[in-house]
């Protein structure tokens, strides 16, 4: 388990590098799910990490979509 914590409402965004390119995943310290980019195979590099208000994401993510 991670020292590292989460702050409240917030969820972890990393870039992950891979043999085959660069990978979006979203989740916390323990798990996470890839959302774009290919798969990190071998587990793969974390390259950047930050923590963004969940409520944001969500928020940001409908109104792209509301768009198309």
């Amino acid at each position: 388990m991670s020292k590292e914590k989460l702050r409240e409402g917030h969820v972890l965004v990393e870039v992950v590098r891979g043999v085959e390119g660069n990978c979006l995943c979203i989740g916390d310290f323990d798990t996470g799910e890839r959302v774009a980019g290919p798969k990190p195979w071998g587990g793969g590099t974390t390259i950047h990490k930050f923590q963004v208000k969940a409520s944001d994401l969500i928020r940001l993510a409908k109104e792209y979509e509301a768009k198309q």
